[in-house]
Parts: structure tokens; C-alpha cells; sequence
């Protein structure tokens, strides 16, 4: 372990990075400017497009399972507003000139593996889930945009601004984690590891080279490739922290604990 560590302190000094204080003992607090780091226009809407779409496709499929009728009701007109995101945002694609399935299509192995490693196993687990998840990624792609010119950045700030489904979410998982405490534990538990896999999605949004201001025509060894990934997440830090607090914020507005 020690070894490893000594290894990857002079693999680091090697590359062309943001310096940083090897004596420094506390983690990276100062937060990060998303500017440079936002994708190219038609490469942000088309990943953001395809999480709104799968979120549709998603809640679609667990409309049969709704507890009640008045849920199920109410899950359709939400699902329905979870829609018209992607709707707005393929709009946007198609102004700029581009087609809406040739802009995602390169994000849908990478989305399609995340909602794989995140799979409900009941209705309770999906919709929080959703609540957890899209809340989370809407926040990061909202903070992402901050690249993007002036009239984009607000024509997706009100693409993701319909808070429909979150309030429908927060009613329906409080109302069922006071009156199931076994249940609510279980959540709790789903909701923990949810972040994990978040993390990884958004973290796979960022170019990591770029990232650690390391050219991607440099050619890098595998412990030089490990040493820029840690320095981008290191990076990352001061957002994922942030990202972190709105988690367990959204846990304790149905009763849990992050």
C-alpha cells in the first residue's frame, strides 16, 4: 500500500496538472468553475435529452405497479411532465440543426448501464429512485450549463424546472415509509447506495484529461492514466460535496437518513 502510494506521488509530480500541496491535509474545499468543462452544445442536450427520456420511459413502466388507482393517476400526469423535458430539450437539438437520436445515441450505452445498476425492485424503489437520481443529475446538468451561451443555459434551466414529479414523490414515499417503518429502513438503505452510482455517471459527463489540464494526445502509461483520473476527481471534490448535502437533503424531506 505504501509502495503504491510513493509510486503514484512521482507519477503525479510527471504530469502537467493543477499544482497541489502533497503536505495539504485537508481534501480540495475550493469549488470548481463548470465553465470550461461544459460540452459542446449539442453533446450537453443530447446526454441531458436521453436521461429525461429514459426517466419517461422508466415511470412508464411503473404505472401498472402503482399501489392505488389515485397514484397511479397521479404518477401519469407527472410521467407525462417528465416528457416535456425531453420534449423542450429535443426541440433545442432540432433548432440547432441536429437530429435529437444521433445526439444521444452515443450516451445511451452509458445511461442504459446506469438505470441497469440502479433497478428498483418494487414500485417504492423506483420512484425513489427517480426522486433521488433526477434530482441529483438536474441539479449537476443545470450546474453544467453554466458553459453554454446565455439564451441555451435559460432554455434548459426551464427545461428542468417542473418539479411535478418531486412533489408527487415526496408525498407518496412519506406517507408510506410513517406507516411502514420496515419499509422506510429499506429505502433508507436503497438511498445510500443510489448515490454511489451517481456519482459515477456524473463523474463520467467530465473529461478527465481535461480535467487535470492533461493533453488527450499524450500518450500515458496505466499508472499515468490512474494518477490524472485521481487528480480529476480530486477536482470534482467541492461539487461532489455539494451534490452530496442536496442527497441527503432530499432523504430527510421524506423521512429518512442519508
Amino acid at each position: 500500500m505504501f509502495e503504491w502510494l510513493k509510486r503514484f506521488r512521482k507519477v503525479a509530480k510527471q504530469l502537467s496538472v493543477t499544482p497541489r500541496a502533497e503536505e495539504k491535509a485537508t481534501r480540495n474545499t475550493k469549488a470548481i468553475n463548470l465553465k470550461p468543462y461544459t460540452p459542446e452544445p449539442k453533446a450537453f442536450l443530447g446526454q441531458l435529452a436521453y436521461l429525461q427520456l429514459s426517466n419517461f420511459e422508466i415511470l412508464t413502466a411503473a404505472l401498472k405497479y402503482s399501489p392505488n388507482t389515485q397514484y397511479k393517476a397521479e404518477l401519469s400526469e407527472a410521467t407525462a411532465r417528465s416528457f416535456d423535458k425531453y420534449r423542450q430539450l429535443s426541440k433545442k437539438l432540432v433548432e440547432l440543426g441536429a437530429d435529437p437520436a444521433q445526439q444521444m445515441n452515443p450516451f445511451k450505452e452509458r445511461i442504459a448501464t446506469f438505470h441497469s445498476n440502479t433497478s428498483g425492485l418494487d414500485w417504492y424503489e423506483v420512484v425513489i429512485k427517480v426522486y433521488l437520481t433526477s434530482g441529483l443529475l438536474d441539479d449537476f446538468y443545470s450546474r453544467l450549463s453554466s458553459g453554454l451561451d446565455d439564451e441555451l443555459q435559460t432554455e434548459v434551466e426551464k427545461a428542468l424546472k417542473d418539479k411535478t414529479f418531486e412533489k408527487f414523490a415526496k408525498r407518496v414515499l412519506s406517507e408510506a415509509i410513517a406507516e411502514d417503518p420496515v419499509l422506510g429502513s429499506r429505502l433508507a438503505v436503497w438511498g445510500r447506495r443510489l448515490m454511489g452510482d451517481v456519482l459515477l455517471e456524473l463523474r463520467a459527463a467530465f473529461d478527465n484529461r481535461k480535467l487535470a489540464h492533461v493533453p488527450k494526445t499524450k500518450t500515458l502509461t496505466v499508472e499515468e492514466e490512474n494518477a490524472v483520473n485521481l487528480a480529476a476527481y480530486a477536482k470534482l471534490e467541492p461539487l461532489i460535496s455539494e451534490l452530496t448535502g442536496s442527497h441527503s437533503s432530499r432523504m430527510e424531506a421524506i423521512g429518512l437518513t442519508a
